[in-house]
């Protein structure tokens, strides 16, 4: 793995303090998936209520087939259901060509019926992949299908899910698919935060084909997973801000530690943190800080996890005056802007759910300012979508899905499905939104691309559409 640390200026006045921006880079190789992939333990937990009937089960059960079909020997794999009740269909085992025939089969036989029980159903996913019969090394994925509200089981209220979640997670990530507008979106995009894992709307049957096939993509794509920095300062120089939207904690000595779930073959992460420098007495190099880090590497060509470390130092010149750089070096800066761009949709999107959407305008109104003036374009492009998202409540209602893409794909463009309008901004900004792997998922399982002409036709006649038009069950 590639690792870089850059600051937004390389020199600056030695007789001046200065507040500037530290850009992290973990870029991956390529990995061989199709050969020399490391193992998945993977858990479809599917929805079988009644507003399931028709197309969204037959798609859902589709897209399961489809993935028991890519898996390989020494994969696990089993399959939930849930309505009122929750049913292990069969636990998590490892796939051989019996097993798949057989899993399939029973994937055939799901019908809809009764209400939603969906913790109880989430809870019964977590608990059978974090089973230590599993191997150790094996990346553990629940994935959540459901078109509804969560109205019976353990846990009905939002934060009370989410509290489920926290508390059994283990070893886990959770990704989650809403089937339909009127699903629980905000809260399948706060479960697959918390989980770690990807989240997507599922307006029409193609749309439920892509997201399966970008989740699995993924999956098998996976270089590091557990990835963890600590990020020091040195004398003189102090960390003010952890500007990227990442799982930090602060360390001994003003330092931070960064954990970030996992890392895709060709991925690139960005994280970016805000550094204060003081006045020096002379100009010189000066230390500014010091990274560790450490992951786990599971794409190897043994298919064994091992562990991995790195070490990086970041330094500045302290110039006299007249010779300091001016401007931030513009690749640096872009990074910020965008991390910034992810910060002010979360605050924006805080003040709008307390329907102060005036405040969450301004919010974000103040930085399409600043990017333009930093000549940054395709993210104030990006902030005029999020201002059209959070203008009112009808607004803010419909677009979880769009938001949701916005602020994981700015944060990490390939982590899974995202709204067609938000991989377009995506691909402008020069970022990769989907890996090989993801790629060849999609070919294989036959779902449309973004600006296939073809797509909107398919999606609105051809098939039956998955929004929900009769009560919730």
């Amino acid at each position: 793995m590639k690792t870089t640390a850059r600051l937004t200026h390389e020199k600056i006045r030695f007789d001046e303090s200065k507040d500037l921006h530290l850009l992290l880079e973990l870029q991956a190789p390529a990995v061989d998936w199709q050969s020399r992939r490391p193992p998945v333990c993977v858990l479809p937990v599917v929805d079988v209520s009644g507003s399931m009937q028709g197309a969204k089960l037959a798609y859902a059960k589709q897209s399961v087939t489809k993935l028991v079909d890519h898996l390989a020997p020494g994969d696990f794999c089993g399959l939930v259901v849930f309505t009122t009740e929750v049913t292990v269909v069969a636990p998590p085992v490892e796939m051989t060509v019996a097993r798949k025939a057989e899993l399939k089969a029973r994937i055939v036989e799901l019908h809809a019926q009764a209400q939603t029980n969906l913790a109880g159903g989430m809870l019964t996913g977590l608990e059978l992949v974090n089973d230590p019969r599993i191997p150790e090394a094996l990346p553990r994925r629940v994935i959540l299908f459901t078109d509804g509200l969560a109205n019976t089981g353990p846990a009905t209220a939002h934060g009370d899910v989410l509290r489920l979640l926290e508390a059994n997670l283990g070893k886990a990530t959770v990704s989650a698919f809403g089937y339909g507008e009127d699903a629980d979106h905000e809260l399948l995009r706060d479960l697959s935060t918390k989980g770690k894992g990807n989240y997507a709307l599922v307006r029409n049957p193609e749309d439920a084909l892509s997201a399966f096939a970008r989740e699995l993509g993924g999956l098998l794509s996976t270089y590091a997973r557990d990835l963890e920095l600590v990020v020091r300062p040195a004398p003189g120089a102090s960390l003010t801000d952890v500007v990227s939207d990442v799982d930090s904690t602060p360390v001994d000595g003003g330092g931070v530690r960064i954990k970030l779930p996992d890392l895709l073959g060709e991925e690139l992460r960005q994280i970016v943190l805000g550094v204060h420098l003081d006045r020096r007495d002379a100009p010189g190099a000066m230390r500014v800080v010091e990274v560790s880090g450490r992951y786990t590497l599971v794409a190897v060509d043994t298919l064994r996890s091992r562990a991995e470390t790195f070490e990086l130092a970041v330094d500045v010149r302290r110039v006299p005056a007249g010779e300091e750089q001016v401007e931030p070096t513009r690749d640096v800066d872009e990074a910020v802007a965008a991390a910034q761009l992810v910060r002010a949709q979360i605050q924006a999107e805080e003040r709008a759910a307390r329907g102060d959407y005036a405040g969450a305008q301004q919010v974000v109104g103040v930085f399409c300012q600043e990017a333009i003036a930093r000549g940054h374009q395709v993210l104030a492009d990006a902030s005029e979508q999020v201002l059209h998202d959070i203008a009112d409540s009808a607004a803010f209602a419909r677009s979880t899905s769009t938001r949701a893409s916005m602020r994981k794909g700015f944060t990490r463009a390939s982590a899974g499905m995202v709204a067609p309008e938000v991989e377009a901004l995506l691909e402008r900004s020069g970022r990769r939104t989907k890996s090989s792997s993801q790629r060849a998922m999609e070919d294989a399982f036959g779902a449309p691309k973004p600006g296939d002409a073809d797509t909107t036709r398919r999606a609105t006649s051809s098939r039956p559409s998955l929004t929900r038009k009769r009560s919730r069950s």
